[in-house]
């Protein structure tokens, strides 16, 4: 159902790959409620995966970039800006990957190589992100940046190996750009879904996109 909690409202959704992907879910979510957003992925990434059955479903258009590079990450947010007619008021970060879980190799055995760039995919890519943004200027005043995160980064989960400690990363880029957005009144913050049931990952979508439209909706 619709109340068009997000009329108005620009984005940037990140990491959609197919329907099963998290931030395919919550751009459907977020169309429901009125929201216009961009799409983007990797490239390569938008080679494996359905994007275009996504933008046609909810009118976006895909503006393909490596969030690992700052250069794509700036065209990301000029084009966007372009494209939506004004500043973000709010951005998914849905990035994950670890080619040390792909490849089964346990946690004490790590590939360093793997390693780092599950850090430079995974975690860096939230840092530059926010920092392309923040030297932009290109997020309104109450906007809010939503980074997908994972209990692993609190708690130990052996299966989860070394994406434990990029979360762990992940959430403290999180907190401490927090501060220096909070200083602008935009917001940074992660949230953690169950991933392991689907009702429960369904339910907990809706919570997420509510979370975001409570943090846009504060008194200005």
């Amino acid at each position: 159902m619709s109340y068009n909690l997000l009329k108005g409202k620009r984005g940037i959704i990140t990491g959609a790959l197919d329907e099963n992907s998290i931030a395919w879910k919550v751009a459907e979510k977020a169309h429901e409620q009125g929201a216009t957003f961009v799409l983007t992925n990797a490239p390569i990434a938008m080679r494996m995966g359905e994007i275009n059955k996504l933008a046609e479903k909810t009118n976006s258009k895909i503006i393909p970039a490596d969030a690992t590079s700052v250069e794509d990450l700036t065209k990301l947010f000029t084009e966007s800006q372009e494209v939506l007619g004004g500043k973000i008021d709010f951005v998914l970060h849905s990035i994950g990957m670890s080619v040390n879980i792909r490849k089964n190799i346990p946690y004490t055995e790590s590939n360093y190589d793997y390693y780092m760039k599950g850090i430079d995919v995974s975690a860096m890519s939230l840092h530059k992100m926010l920092a392309v943004a923040k030297k932009m200027d290109a997020i309104n005043e109450w906007g809010s940046v939503v980074a997908l995160t994972y209990m692993a980064a609190q708690r130990t989960y052996p299966f989860y190996t070394d994406m434990a400690d990029i979360k762990a990363m992940l959430e403290s880029i999180a907190r401490s750009f927090g501060y220096h957005y909070g200083l602008d009144k935009k917001y940074v913050s992660t949230q953690y879904l169950n991933l392991q049931q689907k009702r429960l990952q369904e339910l907990e979508l809706k919570d997420l996109v509510i979370f975001m439209i409570m943090q846009m909706q504060l008194p200005h």
